[in-house]
């Protein structure tokens, strides 16, 4: 939830003080609230500082893309597709570390490991990333903020609601919500219509660009990254796989997607966004069926799951450079915007698909 609520806003906040100010700002955020997360001492303060852990993380993306927009000029797309390109690396070394700690260690070292990373990309952050010209807009639409949280808060809390045990779609604890989200998005597109600086214009929401856009990264959010979480999970349970086990098959994942992405990026000139797009989420729909169909013969379960977890990474690979950037071609003088808005559809398809197939 921290991180929808920030995608959108980190863009516009970018444009005001400044992509590496907003940025290592969000580096700031995001470290401090790792190291409160990993001294909490009930499960209550840790769901507080996680969401605003996540406020900071929700705003490194926009941040970094309007950088590498801003710098790379003619030639972003391929700089933000071989951006895109390193985030596996993350997901190789993260949910190892996860699982080395959780057996050997204890859970707070997943977030106390935040600190010296994140120590060191303020350094980094700080010497390397030069200072961009600002846009600078003195109004700051805060009502459309306020309009942007109720909706976003509202709709993901519901669909949440879901994803509790015992939890019933005809529940007020859902309905209700989602009643305030519908009211809070017929407000915020009136408010939007009329606004002199809207703080998302609708030509971002709306029509065969972006509205389309938003629909397939909501649905890319849902496959890809909803699949993500639950695939430890699905592991141990099903399989009785080890944490350490079951966290490496995200390793599997990147591996696919590092092996890809690549030479998708090389080839997106030539191949343009469509034929990408569709072959990614088709593989993406094929590795997550065959996860969930079973090994085959004599194969193990863990061989199986890491088969399926590849596909679905070789998948993304070959789907998100080219999604990333077909966005960003729609408003190339808006990366920062776009890239906040594409992120916030995927993270709430993410959201939606856990909370729905847990429940």
């Amino acid at each position: 939830l921290g991180q929808v609520l920030m995608m959108p806003l980190a863009g516009k906040l970018g444009d005001q003080y400044g992509r590496k100010q907003v940025f290592l700002a969000a580096a700031t955020v995001f470290t401090v609230a790792s190291l409160c997360c990993g001294l909490a001492h009930s499960i209550f303060l840790l769901i507080v500082f996680r969401a605003i852990q996540a406020l900071g993380g929700g705003a490194f993306m926009p941040s970094a893309t309007g950088i590498i927009a801003e710098i790379f000029g003619r030639d972003r797309d391929r700089a933000v597709g071989l951006f895109a390109s390193i985030f596996p690396i993350g997901g190789m070394i993260g949910p190892v570390l996860g699982g080395v700690f959780v057996t050997y260690w204890s859970w707070r070292g997943i977030f106390l490991v935040n600190l010296p990373v994140g120590v060191l990309l303020l350094a980094l952050g700080t010497v390397f990333i030069p200072d961009i010209a600002r846009r600078p807009d003195r109004h700051l639409d805060v009502r459309g903020i306020v309009l942007v949280g109720i909706t976003l808060l509202s709709a993901m809390f519901g669909v949440g609601f879901l994803g509790s045990a015992g939890s019933d779609p005809l529940s007020l604890a859902f309905i209700v919500p989602e009643c305030v989200a519908v009211a809070g998005a017929v407000a915020f597109v009136r408010h939007s219509a009329r606004a002199e600086s809207p703080f998302i214009s609708l030509r971002f929401l709306t029509g065969r660009g972006f509205g389309v856009m938003n629909l397939i990264n909501f649905l890319y959010g849902s496959a890809a990254l909803g699949f993500a979480p639950l695939v430890p999970l699905y592991a141990q349970e099903r399989y009785g796989l080890s944490s350490l086990a079951a966290g490496t098959l995200l390793t599997a994942r990147a591996i696919g997607m590092i092996a890809t992405a690549g030479l998708a990026v090389y080839l997106l000139r030539r191949t343009g966004y469509r034929w990408p797009i569709t072959i990614g989420f088709c593989l993406t729909a094929g590795g997550i069926v065959a996860t969930a169909a079973g090994p085959p013969g004599g194969l193990s379960p863990y061989a199986w799951l890491a088969i399926g977890a590849g596909v679905v990474g070789a998948a993304m690979g070959t789907a998100t450079p080219a999604a990333n950037n077909a966005t960003l071609q729609l408003a190339p003088d808006d990366a920062a915007a776009a890239a906040g808005l594409r992120g916030m559809f995927r993270q709430a398809g993410a959201i939606s698909a856990v909370s729905i197939t847990a429940a």
